[in-house]
């Protein structure tokens, strides 16, 4: 196997945190009382309360709290990787739904990437925003049938993408496997704890307040508790994602689930040549079990994807003291860049991670009224990055305008059960194997 791994590479834990200085953010000394309180603070929480700041200024005060450190969830530990779509490949959307709804949703993930890309242009964050495409690759002969489907579908409904043949793929990316391929253009990476950072930061500019390690506790009508401490509120906002089985949000519906990356050390000029992907371009395959890849702005690779876990409150511990990262996530992701990026030699794999998500058994994600005064907004199944940093300024535009929320499938009052809590880790995970079985028939 061509790739080499520190000595340390299992307590590595993430690695975009060293890239900025630790957000302190404030402190709850006492009951505060606040118009809207938001529970969560990644890509989610952050946006909501950007817009909220920014719709109505000090009219309104707006408090962010968070159970930990800023981007010690999902949203601090995820590939950066800035693209389109939600729920199902688009030629099963319009199956599903018809022509016109699948349009809507798809429509909707491509308008949540301009969305974002727009708002760190504006605002000028420093996150390594890098503009360029994304390629969604079929791996064999029976995903190539699928990706061929859905762009015919997607070109069919008036989305007008670029494809690439067998032959012209290899320009992309030098990966022998690849067969066919989409292109997204205009979508980005990023350094995600830089851009949740920048966010922090502006919604302390903006009046708003930011306070970290203040885990709620208790969610009723009007209150939270943390702690011995109240929250009073005129409306609250849990956006946990696969932390909202702690406050009973969605149990055994939206699951929480972890992902695996790994990061090399800066690729040499041959290795890079060798690899042959632009730094603005992105890769995902296909499959139901899939891996993904970029390059970051100072030519690292990052790797991502395999099999999914159930994260168990041990995962999830090991997360947040940046222990995680086993040998076992490490075998897989190494398994996977050898067999797809097989002309990739000597890479140094510095670091290896993992992340918890939230997804449901439908894959779509569930914005919903929680209670009268309490809204929720989770289980993105791992297209959060963009779609979370548009939903605050439709979030606020609805506060603004007194309207509920309607009108795409995932406004919603439930996910589909998949089992009781106890039963989840063996649920999920037989789910998951489940999937990589179906991969494996139709030729891995």
């Amino acid at each position: 196997m061509p790739y080499k791994t520190n000595q340390d590479i299992r307590s590595t834990g993430n690695p975009w945190v060293p890239s900025i200085d630790a957000f302190k953010g404030g402190s709850l000394n006492g009951d505060i009382q606040c118009d809207y309180l938001i529970i969560g603070a990644g890509f989610t929480g952050l946006s909501i309360a950007y817009n909220l700041l920014k719709q109505f200024g000090q009219e309104k005060k707006v408090v962010l709290i968070d159970s930990h450190t800023l981007g010690s969830g999902a949203s601090g530990r995820n590939s950066g990787m800035l693209g389109p779509g939600i729920g199902a490949p688009f030629h099963q959307l319009e199956k599903k739904f018809g022509p016109e709804k699948a349009r809507d949703m798809f429509q909707h993930t491509l308008n949540a990437v301009d969305s974002s890309i727009a708002l760190i242009k504006r605002e000028a964050f420093d996150c390594d925003l890098i503009v360029g495409s994304q390629f969604k690759v079929s791996t064999n002969s029976s995903n190539d049938q699928q990706l061929r489907l859905e762009s015919d579908a997607l070109h069919r409904n008036g989305f007008e993408l670029n494809t690439y043949d067998e032959h012209s793929v290899q320009a992309i990316v030098n990966g022998p496997r690849y067969r066919y391929a989409l292109e997204y253009s205009n979508t980005a990476t990023i350094n995600p704890v830089k851009l949740l950072r920048a966010l922090a930061d502006k919604i302390t500019a903006l009046g708003g307040e930011v306070i970290l390690n203040s885990a709620c506790t208790e969610l009723e009508e009007g209150h939270a508790w943390v702690g011995n401490k109240r929250i009073n509120f005129e409306r609250a906002v849990v956006s946990t994602n696969g932390f909202s089985h702690s406050l009973g949000i969605q149990k055994g519906r939206v699951i929480p689930v972890s992902t695996s990356l790994m990061m090399s050390s800066p690729l040499s000029e041959q290795q890079r040549q060798q690899l042959a992907l632009k730094t603005e371009n992105a890769v995902i395959d296909n499959r139901k079990i899939f891996n993904y890849f970029r390059l970051t702005a100072d030519n690292r690779l990052i790797f991502g994807g395999g099999a999914p876990f159930y994260s168990t409150s041990g995962i999830i511990s090991e997360q947040r003291r940046g222990s995680d990262g086993p040998g076992s996530v490490y075998q897989e992701l190494s398994a996977g860049l050898n067999k797809y990026l097989p002309g990739l030699s000597g890479l140094h794999i510095e670091k290896v991670w993992t992340g918890t998500i939230g997804v449901t058994l439908d894959n779509f994600p569930v914005i919903s009224s929680y209670r009268k005064s309490i809204d929720s907004v989770i289980g993105w199944c791992g297209h959060g990055l963009a779609l979370s940093l548009a939903y605050g300024a439709a979030y606020a535009q609805q506060q603004k305008e007194s309207s509920s929320q309607a009108g795409l499938y995932w406004h919603r009052k439930k996910a589909p059960y998949l089992s009781p809590t106890p039963l989840l880790p063996i649920a999920s995970n037989s789910y998951i194997r489940y999937l990589n079985i179906m991969d494996n028939l139709r030729g891995g």
